[in-house]
C-alpha cells in the first residue's frame, strides 16, 4: 500500500548472544585440562594394567621366564660373604614388618609436622593397599620360588609372585616421595626420586641375591608399590573429609 514499507521481522537467536572475544571450548581450556592428581591416578592405573599383563604371562608360563633364569644364573656366580651380609641386612630392615614400622614412624613425623592426618594417613594406606594387592596376586598366580637349595634365608616354596619385601619398600619409598615432593624446592625433587628408586631397588636386589624371588617377581612388586603411591593419596584425600568422626579441618 502507498506510504507503507515492508517491515523486516527479526528472528530471535537460537542461543545466548555471542560475546566479543569469546572462543569455543578447547582441550587446553582450564576446565578441560586434567589435574595433577588425575594424571597421577591415570599413570597408577596404567602401571597396574602392566602388572596384570605380567602376572598373566607368569601364570601361563608355569615356571620362570628366560629372563628369570639368566638373572638367577648371574647372581649365583657373584655371591660373596660381604655381599650376602649386606643383602641380609637390607632384607631384614625392609621386611614386611620392618616396612610397617618405618611407615608408622614416618606417618607420625608427618602428623607432628603438619598437625593434620592427611599425609600420614595417605602413607599408611599406600603401604597397606600395596600389600593387599600383592597378597591377592600371590594367591592367584601361586608361583613357585627359586630352588630351596640356593635360598639364603628361611626356605619358602610358594608365593613368589610378587615379592612382598619389594612391594612394601617400594610403596613406602615412592609414597613418601609423592607426599613430600610438592612441598620441597625443585632442586630437591630429583634427589627425592633418586632416593626412593634406590630404596626400592635395594630391596629388590636383596631378594634376588638371596635367592628368594625371580626377577619378574620384584619388577611386578616395584610396579605395584609405585602404582599405590600414585593412586592412594588421591583416594584418601577424597575419603577423609567425609568421615563423620574426623575433627573438622583435620583432613582437608
Amino acid at each position: 500500500m502507498p506510504g507503507t514499507s515492508p517491515r523486516h521481522s527479526a528472528v530471535p537467536p537460537a542461543g545466548p548472544p555471542a560475546t566479543a572475544g569469546a572462543s569455543p571450548a578447547h582441550p587446553s581450556s582450564p576446565l578441560l585440562r586434567p589435574t595433577a592428581s588425575t594424571v597421577r591416578v591415570g599413570i597408577g592405573v596404567a602401571l597396574l594394567a602392566v602388572t596384570a599383563v605380567l602376572a598373566a604371562t607368569v601364570y601361563a608360563a608355569h615356571g620362570p621366564l628366560s629372563v628369570d633364569h639368566s638373572t638367577w644364573s648371574f647372581l649365583l656366580g657373584h655371591r660373596s660373604g660381604v655381599t650376602t651380609a649386606v643383602a641380609e641386612f637390607v632384607s631384614t630392615v625392609l621386611s614386611p614388618v620392618g616396612t610397617v614400622v618405618l611407615a608408622a614412624l614416618a606417618a607420625a613425623l608427618l602428623w607432628r609436622r603438619d598437625h593434620r592426618i592427611d599425609r600420614g594417613a595417605s602413607l599408611l594406606a599406600t603401604v597397606v593397599g600395596a600389600a593387599a594387592v600383592t597378597e591377592v596376586l600371590k594367591i592367584l598366580v601361586h608361583r613357585t620360588r627359586p630352588p630351596m637349595a640356593w635360598q639364603l634365608e628361611a626356605h619358602e616354596a610358594a608365593g613368589s609372585f610378587p615379592s612382598g619385601h619389594t612391594t612394601g619398600a617400594a610403596a613406602l619409598a615412592f609414597g613418601l616421595a609423592v607426599l613430600v615432593i610438592p612441598r620441597v624446592a625443585a632442586t630437591a625433587r630429583a634427589a627425592l626420586v633418586l632416593v626412593a628408586l634406590s630404596v626400592a631397588s635395594a630391596a629388590a636386589l636383596s631378594r634376588l641375591y638371596l635367592g628368594m624371588h625371580w626377577l619378574t617377581d620384584v619388577v611386578a612388586a616395584m610396579l605395584i608399590g609405585l602404582a599405590a603411591a600414585l593412586i592412594v593419596p588421591t583416594l584418601v584425600a577424597a575419603v577423609l573429609p567425609r568421615l563423620p568422626w574426623l575433627p573438622r579441618g583435620a583432613g582437608d
